[in-house]
């Protein structure tokens, strides 16, 4: 209470206290979105009759009809704000493309090995937020795009070409390599899009991100692969499977988004997600990673690491300063 002016003033602590989450809990669903898309990249890499472009079909009408009640419920036109419908279009686009070099990525690379190209995607956000938001670019921040490429590149084995005996890249290694690296340019492009779009409702991206992509998966997969039927009995539950995580991965990122800020979520997700993989690929496919795969994702995860605690430190003092701001306008 005011002494002077008799005005009640809400305390700032507790107030803030109430409307925000904890941050453990932001950073818990993040690790559980990363084990989600981790045991979905083990089912596409399992099932290796069917095509990976079929595979993400599945993915995009399970999102498509699980998205929809959300959709109804939020009483907005499905096709969004006439003046970002190109924004949320090429979004779709990015997105099905995304996911489409991603399922090809997994099944023709080691998991790790994918995963460490992939999901280095929060570091060259940076780079794409410096171009197309005229973001501020740190010296501390260019080190780690360094870093990151030259972790990709342990990864991709390049260093190998200086050695005595050079490893072989298969057609089929190749081919996996531009799938993650491509994938990789698509959803670092992907996040800028989607900050563009943030004032229209989360359903609505969802479902128009859906249908899109729908539409270009099954355009990808007629040209570029084949449909075939699935098995009778066991594929069929891990085409549920593959649904049900890629979905909860989804729900579960964008609930750490409302609990966390993005550097933290992004960091976590990684993080889980490319330790899992070279799990599985160690015990479930008996693919031991070489030194320069592990050299990589070292360098990979702490260039990671690097940057979301540099994005945590920023979203924190600016936090505080706007705490500040709001305890002296209530003196």
């Amino acid at each position: 209470m005011d002494s002077k002016k008799g005005v009640l003033r809400p305390n700032p602590t507790t107030t803030e206290r109430k409307r925000q989450p904890s941050i453990f809990r932001g950073l818990f669903y993040a690790m559980l979105s990363g084990v989600s898309y981790s045991f979905a990249a083990v089912i596409v890499k399992h099932m290796k009759n069917l095509h990976p472009g079929q595979l993400a079909l599945y993915r995009f009408i399970a999102t498509f009809v699980m998205c929809m009640p959300e959709t109804v419920k939020a009483r907005q036109n499905p096709l969004g704000p006439r003046k970002l419908r190109i924004l949320m279009g090429l979004r779709g686009i990015l997105g099905g493309l995304n996911i489409f070099l991603n399922f090809i990525a997994f099944r023709y690379l080691g998991l790790g090995e994918a995963s460490v190209i992939i999901f280095s995607a929060p570091v060259f956000v940076t780079i794409f937020a410096r171009i197309f938001l005229k973001e501020p670019c740190n010296i501390f921040q260019s080190i780690t795009v360094i870093l990151t490429v030259i972790g990709i590149l342990f990864t991709a084995k390049l260093p190998s070409r200086l050695s005595e005996a050079p490893i072989v890249y298969s057609s089929e290694k190749i081919y996996g390599l531009l799938a993650a690296i491509f994938s990789l340019f698509c959803i670092s492009t992907l996040q800028i899009l989607t900050r563009k779009v943030r004032p229209v409702h989360p359903s609505i991206l969802t479902f128009h991100f859906s249908w899109v992509g729908i539409l270009e998966i099954a355009i990808l997969t007629a040209v570029f692969g084949n449909f075939q039927l699935q098995q009778c009995g066991i594929q069929s539950i891990y085409i549920l499977l593959l649904a049900l995580l890629s979905y909860s991965g989804l729900t579960l990122v964008v609930m750490a988004f409302q609990c966390e800020n993005a550097g933290p979520v992004s960091t976590a997700r990684a993080a889980t997600d490319i330790g899992l993989a070279f799990l599985w690929q160690i015990f479930i496919f008996h693919d031991v990673p070489d030194t320069y795969g592990i050299i990589g994702a070292v360098l990979v995860l702490f260039s990671i690491i690097l940057i979301g605690l540099d994005k945590w430190n920023t979203s924190s003092q600016g936090n505080l300063l706007s705490c500040e701001k709001f305890k002296c306008l209530s003196i």
